[in-house]
């Protein structure tokens, strides 16, 4: 069996075989996010299906993880990003593995913007065993700061 490397999760996200279909998930959330009122209602009605994979990563977090870093690399929207960790970001580290905790601390490390959507999450919300880690991760850093620019 070929093992692949990868230097981060942006990398792993694109070698993805869904890639596209992640990309295209993530362009139909960042529409969703902007659109108000009953035009909300008439695209969730038609996106429904694609709006709810986005909330829901908790039973996949290789799909979670991904769809974060192809956000990060997608977008310079303070709100949308802040969304994304809120959602599929928490959503991952609600009842990580030791091997997501590690992932996310080691991207963290490598990409001053996702280490900056981590401020967006709600820290009540993810595991205990993930907190700390999550905490140290994040440093003096909060959701205050200027975005940083978006990863290569």
């Amino acid at each position: 069996m070929k093992r692949t490397s990868y230097n981060d999760e942006l990398m792993r996200a694109s070698a993805r075989p869904d890639a596209a279909d992640l990309r295209k998930a993530i362009e139909v959330y960042h529409a969703y996010h902007h659109t108000y009122g009953k035009a909300k209602e008439a695209f969730l009605d038609e996106h429904a299906d694609i709006i709810d994979g986005f909330y829901f990563t908790y039973d996949d977090p290789e799909r979670g993880i991904a769809l974060v870093a192809l956000s990060a690399s997608m977008y310079d929207d303070a709100s949308f990003l802040f969304l994304v960790a809120a959602g599929p970001l928490e959503d991952i580290l609600r009842k990580p593995s030791r091997d997501i905790i590690d992932r996310v601390v080691a991207e963290a490390r490598k990409s001053a913007r996702f280490r900056w959507m981590l401020t967006g999450m709600f820290l009540h919300a993810i595991s205990e065993d993930a907190r700390p880690h999550i905490v140290e991760a994040i440093g003096s850093m909060t959701e205050a700061d200027p975005m940083p620019p978006r990863p290569a």
